[in-house]
């Protein structure tokens, strides 16, 4: 029995829901935002009491300090191999390791590696929680700031010092100018609130990566001012270029070595100052990478060289030190490794290593341990007693997670240790740790000898280490109800969108196709190479469903022009499918590998510019004789497509010029010439504005007509519906939010639209209700996913294209930003979903036209005979109370089962990322593959499916009828 259309259409309803609420309860129980210990440390937290045992005795309120002073220059994605390498362009840097000036690490980054989660680490010594990495992007937040929390520059700050900030905005956001003098935080001197954190700043907006010089001159032109100034303690510069060579040319790109040299002679400017000026002969300059890059010259996960950015100590103190070892430079790195060079350290180990050598409290919720390569600055009792309160600091971190029985139990431990030693250590993390720290407390307690000195050394560093492994895993504590509520949910949603079909059975090809699809990508969801090379599953799955569909129109085909026809759309689909594929190497096996954009195009710009010329001259061609025609006088229509693919030209042109001159260099150089007065900003508001015009005054001609159409009056073009009209200017604006290589994919597009529509319009009349809306969702999934990756896309954080996020945006704005974010790293998919309309009115055409005549005389005969059947249709519409004629209903259906397809998908690809990510928890990888997988499912879902798909596509679709 016939289910109730207001039913299913109430539970495709509900679906589309449940599924954002199940995407954000998952969250919350998957990305908590992690909590920290509130204040600022003191020497009285780490002080022990009532002890005798000189490696802890009780110190002075403020011990004396080897520095008074920190350069603290931060070179973004400044790679190990960068600094320590052969061709390394630092050879003033390499000259310091050999002398002794310098101590050279490599530090570890842990995932994501971006910029924010990486500062934090690097100032707090903390592990920063997987949501940092979203927060990231959102310049406007504010509660990712650290004006409360325990920071080396706030212990600065306490004790008298004043900071000053050159470079990267994203401090300014982490201590903005509402925090107090102390920090902002409990247990702190007043300071007084709204007073600058900085004392002198000077940011630069990180996402504009077409600058490799502006954006670090406006840091170096302070450096020589502020090196003759003693009024502050700290100063921080963050330089950018070299981050933006590795976006735009990778890791081997000719800007490198030259960027590399310009960065090398600023170290060489400030330590020369530590020379010369009497201020700077206690200062400390760090050199230090934020995260490294990857081979395509981007980061974000986990790849080879994205965790492994250099860090480096220099002061012509270190060459009067005890050295333990001595340095070769320039070096390879260890066997085995691509960029491990020297001692491979945490970056949280910078926080207790700093607060020893500057005489301050290590920072509470530090996860640091005292690198022993120091060792040389102190004596071996002070060396011990610095060991001591690294370890007690940390031991606040682990109390703060079990409790203060893990005291008791420690002491216990201590009091019968030589029967525990005998027995062996314990596997469970809290058991193992209360055992190493009663370890500590036993050899405290003895005599304190040189054997026992060195034990208790021993065993301050397996605490140490453990302590640190242990915390830094469980950082991020998981909400399992809530992330089994938000699986519940996210079940809920696919039984509610797979009982939304009208039937289910039989199921035919596509059911089949489209059901098999599901399952085979939600069981991908739980193999890490799979979902890294998740491209391969659509580019071989594309073709395979297209040669199935190819299939069975041949074999019901009615003539031999059909089955020709049908044949060549198949040619064109897939030669077009094989060229997109090639566009964009990407994943992250082959991201590096030659491909037609970094290959190709690169060699040939100008082949480049035609294919891109041409692209535009096409859009220009269908926006005059489909999106104009019939509303505009042919002149009228033919300025105003001219005007917009104009306007669009010329900024993409401009645009170019500045994100990526290689692929511009001497073409159209007086057109560049005419346009510089007008900004790049002014530029995109004014294509923007044009095409928004453009949408207006269609949308509302078009409605004219269609009123003087039903008031019997005649229409030109009337057969262009108003969301084909559209889809030329959204596919305008698609293409002004693209990478200039990537525009000519947009010709592909067209070509597989046309011969998709030619593969769906020839389906047998008798087709049952719904099969060929299936038949539309399978391929529009298809082409969306694999247009999604040739354009470049990967489920790595480090493939988010930013460069077109700032089109027309002069001020940061959220909304702006995420749109046009969104629309230039989906522009395929959302390109896809405006077509799957136009395919769906072709077919409805193409089904009603078959209940129609053909032959002249045959519509001779229907205009003779329609004044009777009109009578005929408006007394069955009295009696039936103006029911949807029987074909309209049969394609109301399909749009409707088509909608409820991809929300079966995309409940599905949720439920299954969600139960992926909960079973495979602790996995390692379970950071740097499932958790950005997870956030690109949350914009799959949220962005393409609820809001391209089912709102757009859906309101396009009540435009047609």
């Amino acid at each position: 029995m016939a289910r109730s259309p207001s039913l299913l259409l109430a539970a495709l309803a509900l679906s589309n829901i449940l599924l954002p609420i199940a995407v954000l309860v998952f969250a919350t129980g998957f990305f908590p935002y992690k909590p920290f210990l509130p204040g600022l440390a003191t020497f009285d937290d780490v002080r022990p009491h009532g002890t005798a045992h000189a490696a802890l005795a009780p110190l002075a309120s403020q011990p004396e300090a080897v520095f008074d002073r920190v350069v603290f220059m931060v070179v973004d994605a400044l790679r190990s191999d960068f600094v320590y390498g052969h061709s390394s362009g630092f050879s003033f840097t390499q000259s310091l390791i050999r002398s002794g000036a310098a101590i050279p690490f490599t530090a570890h980054a842990t995932p994501p590696t971006v910029t924010m989660p990486r500062v934090k680490a690097l100032t707090t010594g903390s592990v920063p929680s997987f949501l940092d990495l979203i927060l990231n992007f959102a310049e406007s937040d504010t509660s990712s700031s650290l004006a409360a929390q325990d920071t080396w520059l706030a212990q600065i700050k306490t004790r008298g010092g004043e900071v000053v900030f050159f470079g990267d905005d994203t401090w300014l956001k982490l201590f903005p100018d509402t925090a107090t003098s102390a920090g902002g935080v409990e247990g702190s001197p007043e300071g007084s609130p709204g007073k600058p954190f900085f004392m002198r700043a000077d940011g630069t907006s990180s996402f504009f990566v077409s600058d490799f010089t502006e954006v670090d001159n406006n840091v170096t032109r302070h450096v020589p001012d502020e090196l003759a100034k003693s009024d502050w303690s700290a100063m921080v510069l963050h330089y950018l270029g070299l981050d933006h060579i590795g976006h735009k040319t990778g890791p081997q790109g000719p800007n490198m070595l030259p960027k590399q040299r310009e960065m090398d002679g600023i170290v060489r400017l400030i330590y020369e100052a530590m020379e010369t000026e009497p201020h700077h002969a206690k200062t400390l300059l760090v050199l230090a990478g934020d995260h490294g890059m990857n081979a395509g010259g981007n980061h974000g996960g986990s790849g080879p060289g994205e965790t492994e950015p250099a860090l480096l100590f220099a002061s012509p103190v270190f060459k009067g030190m005890e050295r333990r070892r001595k340095y070769e430079c320039p070096t390879l790195p260890k066997e085995g490794t691509e960029f491990h060079y020297y001692s491979k350290v945490q970056q949280s180990d910078l926080v207790p290593a700093l607060a020893a050598m500057m005489g301050m409290p290590v920072s509470k919720n530090s996860l640091g341990v005292l690198l022993p390569e120091l060792a040389g600055l102190w004596e071996g009792v002070r060396w011990r007693e610095l060991l001591g309160e690294n370890a007690r600091q940390l031991l606040h971190v682990v109390r703060a997670k079990y409790g203060e029985g893990f005291d008791g139990a420690a002491e216990e431990v201590a009091g019968r240790f030589e029967e525990v030693e005998r027995k062996g250590r314990a596997e469970g993390d809290e058991e193992r740790l209360v055992e190493e720290w009663g370890e500590v407390l036993y050899w405290l307690n003895q005599d304190g000898g040189q054997v026992e000195e060195e034990r208790l050394e021993e065993a301050l560093y397996t605490f140490l280490n453990s302590a640190q492994e242990v915390m830094s895993d469980t950082a991020s504590s998981y909400d399992i109800p809530r992330m089994v509520t938000g699986m519940a949910t996210a079940g809920l949603a696919l039984a509610l969108a797979i009982s939304s079909f009208p039937s289910l059975w039989p199921p035919g090809i596509a059911g089949v196709s489209f059901t098999i699809i599901s399952l085979l990508y939600g069981i991908m969801m739980f193999a890490s190479s799979y979902v890294e090379e998740e491209q391969h599953f659509w580019y071989w799955l594309t073709p395979l469903w297209l040669t199935l569909l190819t299939t069975s129109r041949l074999r019901s085909s009615p003539s031999r022009s059909s089955s020709l026809r049908t044949a060549a759309a198949y040619f064109l689909l897939l030669l077009t499918h094989r060229l997109a594929t090639r566009f964009n190497q990407t994943g992250q096996k082959h991201s590096g590998a030659a491909d037609i954009v970094h290959t190709f195009f690169s060699a040939h710009h100008i082949a480049m510019w035609l294919l891109i010329l041409s692209t535009y001259l096409l859009n220009g061609f269908f926006l005059h004789t489909r999106t104009f025609a019939g509303l505009f006088l042919p002149e009228v229509a033919a300025f105003a497509d001219v005007s917009l693919v104009f306007l669009a030209v010329v900024f993409k042109l401009n645009f170019t010029q500045a994100d990526a001159p290689e692929l511009v260099q001497g073409l159209a150089v007086r057109l560049r010439e005419w346009s510089e007065p007008f900004g790049l900003v002014m530029q995109a508001r004014g294509a923007f504005a044009a095409m928004g015009i453009a949408a207006l005054g269609v949308v509302g001609l078009a409605f004219r007509q269609a009123r003087r159409k039903a008031g019997g009056g005649k229409g030109a073009e009337g057969s262009i519906v108003l969301a084909e009209r559209l889809h030329h200017l959204l596919t305008l604006f698609l293409m002004t939010q693209t990478r200039a290589p990537n525009v000519p994919l947009f010709l592909g597009l067209e070509v597989q639209r046309i011969a998709l529509g030619w593969l769906l319009s020839d389906s047998s009349s008798g087709s049952r209700v719904g099969r060929p809306a299936v038949e539309l969702a399978t391929s529009v999934l298809l082409l969306s996913h694999v247009y999604y990756f040739c354009m470049g896309g990967s489920n790595s954080i480090s493939s988010i294209d930013l460069s077109n996020a700032y089109n027309g945006v002069a001020d940061y704005n959220i909304a702006a930003v995420g749109v046009l974010l969104f629309s230039s790293n989906w522009a395929g998919p959302i390109w896809w979903c405006s077509a799957a309309v136009l395919l769906y009115t072709q077919q409805a055409s193409t089904a009603a036209s078959k209940k129609t005549p053909n032959s002249e005389n045959e519509r001779d005969w229907v205009m003779v005979e329609r004044e009777q059947l009109h009578k005929e249709a408006l007394a069955v519409t009295k009696q039936a109370d103006q029911k949807v004629p029987s074909s309209r209903q049969s394609w109301d259906k399909s749009w409707f089962v088509y909608v409820a397809s991809m929300t079966a998908f995309i409940a599905t690809s949720l439920l299954a990322e969600m139960a992926a990510c909960t079973a495979l928890r602790t996995h390692l990888f379970i950071w740097t593959v499932f958790s950005p997988k997870y956030l690109y499912a949350l914009a799959w879902s949220l962005g393409w499916h609820l809001i391209v798909n089912v709102c757009l596509g859906s309101g396009l679709y009540l435009l047609c009828r």
